[in-house]
């Protein structure tokens, strides 16, 4: 018998994660605020009215939205409905939000884990994601076979919260790492310099991360091959989420009593940065 999965949230990375639990082991159902973008899997997936109706028909529900504001209404809104089950949080947010939620979700019997990933939409499309989980074993093993659908490898970080702390670590480390790429380029372009030569010698000593090669092919092409409002979108898009991930950085290292001015540089540094490279 197919697993009964749902999947929330069909955005950049959402969409082609649930693209992965089509057919084979899952019966799968859809929903997303944007009801447009829910239809492509007409035919091939349910489409849900609304998030209580996913929490009706799936046993394990894997989300990927916005923020802490729409994690807790979407966990809100599945508790209304279930009584058993897993609940998989892939979008990243506080540790505390989730440790929040799965204190209240395992008083109706319901599990909850952090599962942030990395690996981008490519890597959601081909399966070869990266997933940071925090919670107990059982749930984890539970939850496997969902998160084996788009990760290759996934990491247990420790209790709950851990998995998402290890994310927004990570994220440190690649929006410090892609503005120094940033200012490296717009350096050497200063100078005379052919940036594919840059691009040659760093991949070649291993500086050359896939986030700064997805960015730096991204403005290779410029407005003029993907379309000028499609570039500015995606460079607005880019910054908005380096300060929210930069901003998770902070308060983390604050409520660990460091500091992490790099960091700080970055968020402070990094929209102006993204949009004159």
């Amino acid at each position: 018998m197919a697993l009964k999965v749902g999947y929330i949230g069909l955005g950049n990375i959402g969409l082609p994660m649930a693209e992965r639990l089509v057919g084979g082991a899952f019966d799968l159902t859809v929903f997303d605020v944007v009801a447009e973008a829910a239809r492509s899997f007409d035919g091939r997936a349910a489409i849900a009215s609304d998030i209580a109706d996913v929490g009706r028909r799936a046993e394990l529900i894997g989300l990927c939205v916005r923020d802490d504001a729409d994690v807790h209404a979407v966990v809100t809104a599945l508790l209304g409905t279930m009584s058993r089950g897993l609940i998989a949080i892939h979008s990243t947010v506080r540790p505390a939000t989730v440790v929040e939620l799965a204190e209240r979700a395992a008083r109706q019997g319901v599990s909850v884990i952090d599962a942030a990933v990395t690996g981008g939409a490519d890597g959601a499309r081909n399966g070869r994601l990266t997933c940071m989980v925090g919670g107990d074993a059982d749930a984890i093993e539970t939850a496997r076979l969902l998160l084996a659908a788009y990760c290759s490898n996934i990491v247990h970080a420790g209790p709950v919260g851990q998995g998402m702390a290890l994310k927004i670590v990570n994220n440190l480390v690649t929006y410090v790492e892609l503005l120094g790429a940033v200012e490296a380029y717009r350096l050497a372009a200063a100078a005379g310099l052919d940036p594919a030569k840059l691009s040659e010698v760093m991949g070649d000593n291993g500086n050359l991360t896939p986030a700064m090669r997805a960015y730096v092919g991204f403005r290779a092409a410029g407005p003029e091959q993907i379309g000028a409002a499609a570039f500015a979108a995606t460079q607005t898009a880019l910054a908005t989420l380096a300060e929210k991930d930069l901003s998770l950085a902070a308060e983390l290292a604050g409520e660990c009593g460091l500091a992490v001015p790099l960091g700080d540089a970055t968020a402070q540094h990094f929209r102006a940065a993204v949009t004159r490279f």
